[in-house]
């Protein structure tokens, strides 16, 4: 801190008038007590870098140089928002599930017993996919018919479908029941060739779930 201090000397003349004038500039000039007091409480009290006084020719001057901790805390930064891109997530878990289920979708492993086809789906459900089930005895049937023509399948494979979504139809005494998806998801495999024979209950494609475990949590 450099402390830069002018004091006058006080005037004492004989003139009356002269007399009263020095001794009233005397008595604004502060002492040495006085201006430790005044240098101490801004140095412990402020955080002021340059201070100047001048009273009745009394001049002082003060300069100091703050130490990095007597300086006022700069403001905190505003954590940045983190962004989790769910849909990537999302993807990702898909991906998995779905990979992990494709050994379970082999043709040998959809059994066409009532007791081996309870299974498979009890199965499925437990690897996250969605199994939708024959409500009827007929035949398997990809699309309808209209005006005596096939139409187009109604899905494919690795096709985005919605919940309520018709995947196909059950052929019964010439009636086609059209069979809906329960979920929205992928279509990860049609179990049942066009025309197979399929009883109640049979396994007919399998969706994965948009959220992948959805079906078990219902």
């Amino acid at each position: 801190m450099h402390v830069v201090l002018h004091r006058p000397r006080p005037r004492i003349e004989t003139g009356s008038e002269e007399t009263k004038v020095s001794s009233l500039a005397s008595q604004l000039i502060p002492n040495l007590h006085e201006v430790e007091t005044l240098l101490t409480n801004i140095c412990d009290t402020s955080s002021i870098v340059e201070f100047e006084l001048r009273l009745s020719g009394y001049d002082l001057h003060m300069v100091r140089g703050l130490k990095s901790e007597d300086l006022p805390p700069p403001p905190a930064p505003t954590p940045a928002p983190v962004s989790q891109n769910t849909s990537s997530v999302g993807s990702e878990l898909n991906e998995s599930v779905k990979t992990t289920s494709l050994a379970l979708l082999k043709p040998e492993h959809v059994s066409s017993s009532p007791e081996g086809n309870s299974r498979f789906i009890e199965k499925a459900t437990d690897e996250g996919l969605a199994i939708l089930q024959s409500p009827k005895v007929g035949f398997f049937r990809r699309s309808r018919t209209i005006k005596g023509k096939r139409a187009p399948p109604s899905c494919k494979e690795n096709q985005v479908v919605k919940e309520g979504q018709v995947l196909c139809y059950v052929d019964q005494l010439g009636a086609e029941i059209p069979i809906e998806s329960d979920v929205s998801g992928e279509v990860v495999e049609i179990l049942r060739k066009d025309g197979e024979p399929v009883g109640y209950g049979d396994a007919l494609i399998a969706v994965l779930p948009s959220f992948p475990g959805i079906k078990k949590l219902q």
